[in-house]
Parts: C-alpha cells; sequence; structure tokens
C-alpha cells in the first residue's frame, strides 16, 4: 500500500504535466505557429511518368524556403517578388528552374534587369497553390502577409480556378457556398484540429515543425502524373455539356474576389501586376484534345467525372473571366496583361488545355518580366 500512493502520485503529476505541457504547445501554435502558404522546408524530387508527360522533363525538384514558399531562402536587401495564383503558375510538374517563379528570377536577374529595377539581387517566391480562387487566394495570403513587411511587387496570375469551381458544382445559378479547408488554404498551419490520440497532439505538431527546420527530409516519387492517362480516357468517353446557365454569378463572384485580393495586396505593395489565365484558345486537333482532361462536374481529385463540358464552352467562360480581369486590374491601378492574345495555343507551350510546358513557363516568365521593368506611369 505504501508504495501505490507514490506511483499513483507520480503517474498523475507526470498526466497532469504532459496535459499542461499540450495545452501550452496549442497555446504556443496558436500565437506564434504562422500559416505557411507551402510547407517550409519541403523537398521533393518527382520522376515524371514518361507515357503520361513525355513532353516535359523527366525529373522535377521542389525546394521550399521558410516562408513557404516555393524558391530559394530570401536575402535581406533583394528586389522582392511574390508570384501568386493557380495550378499554371505553381508549375507543379515543371522543374524549379524551368518553372515560372524560376525563369521570371533568372530574367530579372541579369545586369540589364537588375538596372532598370536598381537592385543588385532579385528574389521571386511562389505561393501559388493549385485549384486556388481569388476568394480563396485572398484568405490564404491574409495571416502572412505581415510576415513580408513591404513587397517589391506582387505578379498575379488568376481566373482559372474560379470558372473551374464552378463547373465543377454544377454551374449554380444562385450564390453558393464553398468553404476551403486549412489544408487546402495552407501547406502549414496552426489550426489542427488538435484532439488527445498521439496523432492529434499539438506537441507531435510543434516536433514535426522542429524536425522540417532542423533536419528537412526529402520525398522521392516516381511514376508521377500517371494518372492523368486514365483521366484523358475517361474525358474522351464521357458526355460533353455544350451548354451552361447565365454565368454571371461566377464572373461577379470573381470580380469581388479579385477585388479583395487586390485591396489587400495594395497595403503592402505598390506595384502589382496582372497576368490575366490563359487557355487553349482555338479548337483543339485530335492529338491536342487527347491530352485534355480539365472541366467537369465534380473535383476529378476526389471521385470519378462523368460529365464534362465542351472546350467551346470553356473558351467562351474564359474570355468572360479574362476581360473582366482587365477590368479589374485596370480600376485598380495594377498592370494588365492579356497573356492569352502573347501565347501560342499549341502543344509547345501547353501539356493540356490550361499548363505550361517549359516553353510556355518561359514565354510567361517573359511576359511578367517586361511588364515588372517597365516604366510606372
Amino acid at each position: 500500500m505504501s508504495l501505490l500512493l507514490p506511483a499513483a502520485v507520480a503517474v498523475g503529476g507526470t498526466l497532469a504535466l504532459g496535459v499542461v505541457a499540450e495545452l501550452c504547445a496549442r497555446v504556443g501554435l496558436a500565437r506564434f505557429g504562422g500559416y505557411f502558404p507551402l510547407r517550409p522546408f519541403l523537398r521533393q524530387t518527382f520522376e515524371l511518368d514518361r507515357e503520361a508527360l513525355p513532353m516535359l522533363e523527366p525529373v522535377v525538384r521542389w525546394s521550399v524556403n521558410s516562408d513557404g514558399e516555393r524558391g530559394p531562402e530570401y536575402r535581406p536587401g533583394s528586389y522582392r517578388v511574390m508570384l501568386a495564383g493557380g495550378s499554371c503558375v505553381e508549375s507543379y510538374y515543371l522543374d524549379q528552374p524551368t518553372s515560372v517563379a524560376g525563369r521570371l528570377e533568372q530574367l530579372l536577374s541579369t545586369p540589364g534587369s537588375l538596372a532598370a529595377l536598381g537592385a543588385t539581387a532579385v528574389h521571386v517566391g511562389s505561393v501559388a497553390r493549385s485549384r486556388m480562387t481569388c476568394e480563396q487566394l485572398d484568405a490564404m495570403l491574409a495571416p502572412g502577409l505581415a510576415r513580408y513587411g513591404k513587397l517589391d511587387c506582387v505578379v498575379l496570375m488568376i481566373g482559372a480556378s474560379d470558372m473551374i469551381r464552378w463547373l465543377e458544382q454544377s454551374t449554380p445559378t444562385e450564390r453558393w457556398e464553398d468553404p476551403a479547408s486549412c489544408d487546402h488554404l495552407w501547406g502549414l498551419h496552426p489550426r489542427g484540429p488538435f484532439g488527445w490520440s498521439p496523432g492529434r497532439l499539438a506537441l507531435r505538431a510543434l516536433a514535426v515543425r522542429v524536425k522540417g527546420r532542423l533536419l528537412p527530409d526529402e520525398a522521392r516519387r516516381t511514376g508521377v502524373g500517371k494518372r492523368m492517362i486514365a483521366n484523358r480516357a475517361h474525358r474522351a468517353k464521357s458526355p460533353k455539356l455544350d451548354e451552361v446557365p447565365d454565368p454571371a454569378i461566377m464572373v461577379d463572384r470573381f470580380e469581388a474576389g479579385l477585388t479583395s485580393l487586390l485591396r489587400r495586396l495594395s497595403k503592402v505593395c505598390d506595384h502589382i501586376v496582372v497576368a490575366r489565365q490563359p487557355w487553349f484558345d482555338r479548337e483543339l486537333t485530335p492529338e491536342e484534345d487527347a491530352l485534355t482532361w480539365n472541366c467537369g462536374q465534380g473535383v476529378i481529385y476526389h471521385k470519378p467525372v462523368e460529365v464534362y463540358y465542351s472546350h467551346r464552352i470553356v473558351r467562351e467562360l474564359m474570355r468572360l473571366v479574362a476581360d473582366r480581369c482587365g477590368e479589374v486590374a485596370r480600376a485598380h491601378g495594377c498592370v494588365d496583361i492579356d497573356t492569352t492574345a502573347l501565347l501560342e495555343p499549341g502543344l509547345t507551350n501547353y501539356y493540356d488545355f490550361f499548363h505550361f510546358t517549359p516553353a510556355g513557363a518561359e514565354r510567361v516568365a517573359e511576359l511578367m518580366a517586361d511588364a515588372v521593368l517597365a516604366p510606372r506611369k
């Protein structure tokens, strides 16, 4: 009996200390954890499936810095550019140097560009994430912008995700709810959800952060992109809708989201470049059509999509979005780039209806660099 009491006290004390430590970890993460678009210090190497993506580089490397940007570490004093948008500028299947962000940094780092900017170095960090609407991009950036202080330039490429989300939800004609999970908005965040099982402890989340900083892992995957083969085949045999309801509600929602985003960014940056989202703006050949998998009812990553939309409809919708994008950008004093008119549609620049090959990414980066370097009015 004399031994049981001290043992019970010891166990109870240990549990109490554990509970206190866990609660302190939750409070600490909530206050100091930070919101990062991508997981800081993430290192990934992809070996692309050569049958699915023969037009792209065989090996793709991802490197994320301590600010949660795809790109190198920011060096104080550098001319700082943030690149934001959806999957087209995310450049998921492109190697770091040949991604849009990588090529933009290279173009802005030439001696002539540095002289024009009055800078000795340029940093381009990409916070682009796939399937980000303007509303979601605004929400993603909101809690973390203060960490940057003042940015020299922000370059946006947006529009396709807003249109695609409307199609995925079967073209609603009234205001619809489209909540985004924390994991969709951020690669790393302090919101948990936390619980008392070992896998959901804040102490574990804290340990993962520390390990990621001190001993970053490098994930290596093979056969990346292979599912595109099945996605393309499924689209080819599925019904195609060639009519949609009045898309005004979608275009108006896009405008509202972009307006809020530009107002937020204008508080930390005086030079904002808005590149309208380009697309494959012509009739596709059978070879080109066979490579497309985009634009269906439902999220193709979550479940099989049974109905798709015709390329004619998607082209018309994208024209509406691009036109509105230009209007909003100019109304807010931003630089407006009509990239669709300046990027030749074809398999040299696109590997599907929206996404860029290395050559397409280079051309887009050239257009962005010209806009960044153009004399300010």
